[in-house]
């Protein structure tokens, strides 16, 4: 188990009370420990499995009613369940087990089959079957870790396995198989199983003679270091956060997020949401620091605004307060992405249609309030979303969903944009939010790789080379679950205080888990970021 190779953790159901019990064997001392019983609810539970991610043990357990529940299991001085989320999958279950590789959930249902559901904490509740047409009793499955799975039922005298390959053991007829349980070491795997019939536990050994597999992916893994609260309501809500500097008072900086379902939500580095403000199905919004405007300097959001198809324009305090300025309408048809940027001294928003369009906006503040001017058009081949302005070198860089992103010299108004990275194996459609962090002088670009939950980091000065992928997964010392289908994200390598001393990432989570809520977004160390990028330039 995690933390110790000389110890097993078992759990057990006790078939009288239904309740579970956690217990932990002393390989070298042979004894058994009680580390916690947890009652059932309302509902019997019927089966039950471990698993491990990463350095975390993973508890699954279903109940009369067909409900999965899936836990962190705590292993420190005192054990304990943590609820990450809940599944329903069906009545008439029998046994489970996961494949700890490819963290695939498995459970037999009598009279059907295996189902494959993932099993990796922010995985989605799809499913698919292993079909055995001769619909026996399936009482128990027992699996491997690298993917290979074994099966009995109580009306075959059988060993099924499964996975890689379908084969099976043949066994006397008079055997009613009612558990089996597999182990490999070395060269040997082992098979042990329960017969009902006769109350014998059986045992054979043979030769590992696995089929060949290539080397699973292992990757790189961060955790967040703080949750937001989320938003109001379930569904795909959260999208886009904008980091805002406190230049008196980095410690007091915000995080700006938005609500497509309602507006733009204001939280602290804590989590704690400050402000709610009901400006409609805004999308995407990004920041820009100490515009001249008639009042002075003034620091200012603007975000994507799908309810009027306009420009929601945001003036932010030097105490960080948000208030909304205005509803500048553009000439798209379906707003979508944006990001702002700096060009000789002037706010200009780059704003996107789902149509493949871009619209470049050039803003002007007067007593009457902000003004924006179209000043160019261009388009993407596809739907585009996420985008980022380097203002120290006056370059766009633009996600296209499906294809890649794609970089565009602002000083030369006519030119096209160049596609600079392709989606492939690493980096998987959609490609969403993206930010631009500072190491060493050095510039990379972040992006959502959101069909892989994962982030791709690309090295600017290096002809934007792609360094590598990172996932974010369980903090489990700080009970905040991992993040899956990224839209929107925001980095800055600017010290925010003693918490994070260089910068902050920030992305949406689309899958809030650990207890099941609905979307947040989570914070990141930038020194979490700042490590991988050394490890892999």
């Amino acid at each position: 188990m995690p933390g110790s190779d000389n110890l097993i953790a078992i759990a057990a159901i006790d078939q009288n009370t239904s309740e579970l019990h956690l217990v932990t064997l002393d390989i070298a001392t042979g004894e058994f420990y009680l580390k916690a019983s947890v009652p059932s609810d309302i509902a019997d539970r019927e089966t039950l499995c471990l698993s491990r991610q990463d350095d975390t043990l993973h508890l699954f357990s279903s109940d009369a009613r067909g409900l999965m529940s899936h836990y962190l299991l705590n292993t420190g001085q005192t054990w304990q369940l943590t609820p990450i989320r809940q599944m329903m999958v069906g009545p008439d279950l029998s046994s489970c087990a996961v494949t700890d590789e490819s963290n695939t959930l498995l459970i037999a249902e009598e009279g059907t089959g295996i189902w494959h559901y993932s099993g990796n904490a922010e995985g989605e509740n799809a499913r698919t079957l292993d079909y055995f047409p001769s619909g026996p009793e399936l009482e128990s499955v027992a699996a491997l870790t690298d993917g290979r799975y074994f099966v009995v039922a109580t009306d075959q005298p059988l060993i099924y396995e499964r996975g890689q390959r379908h084969r099976q053991w043949p066994l006397a007829a008079e055997r009613e198989l009612k558990s089996v349980n597999a182990a490999v070491a070395g060269d040997t795997l082992y098979l042990g199983a329960f017969d009902e019939a006769s109350g014998e536990l059986l045992a054979a050994t043979l030769n590992n003679t696995a089929p060949a597999t290539s080397a699973t992916d292992k990757v790189y893994t961060l955790s967040a270091d703080v949750q937001t609260t989320p938003v109001n309501r379930y569904g795909d809500a959260a999208d886009d956060p904008a980091i805002w500097v406190n230049r008196l008072n980095p410690s007091a900086s915000l995080v700006l997020g938005t609500d497509k379902k309602y507006g733009l939500n204001v939280y602290s580095l804590t989590g704690e949401q400050l402000q709610s403000l009901p400006t409609g199905r805004v999308n995407n919004v990004d920041v820009r620091y100490q515009i001249d405007t008639p009042a002075g300097k003034q620091d200012i959001a603007v975000a994507s605004n799908r309810s009027s198809q306009t420009l929601s324009v945001y003036y932010i305090s030097a105490t960080g307060e948000v208030t909304h300025a205005a509803e500048l309408p553009t000439t798209l048809s379906d707003v979508y992405g944006l990001c702002n940027g700096v060009i000789d001294g002037q706010l200009h928003t780059f704003i996107n249609d789902t149509d493949g369009r871009y619209q470049q906006y050039a803003f002007t503040f007067t007593e009457d309030g902000p003004a924006a001017e179209l000043v160019s058009e261009f388009t993407l081949p596809s739907q585009p979303e996420g985008c980022v302005v380097d203002d120290a070198r006056q370059v766009l860089y633009m996600g296209e969903e499906a294809a890649g992103i794609w970089q565009k010299a602002l000083l030369q108004p006519l030119s096209a944009p160049r596609l600079i990275a392709t989606v492939g194996a690493d980096v998987a459609a959609d490609i969403e939010g993206m930010g631009i962090y500072t190491l060493e002088d050095e510039r990379y670009l972040v992006a959502s790789s959101q069909g892989n939950s994962r982030f791709a980091v690309y090295a600017l000065d290096d002809d934007n080379r792609l360094l590598g992928t990172f996932r974010v997964g369980i903090n489990g010392a700080r009970q905040i679950d991992g993040v899956s289908e990224t839209d929107g994200l925001e980095v800055t390598s600017t010290a925010l205080g003693p918490q994070f001393p260089d910068g902050l990432m920030v992305v949406q989570d689309g899958r809030n888990v650990m207890p099941t809520a609905p979307q947040n977004f989570k914070l990141i160390s930038g020194s979490k970021l700042a490590e991988f990028i050394r490890q892999k330039r």
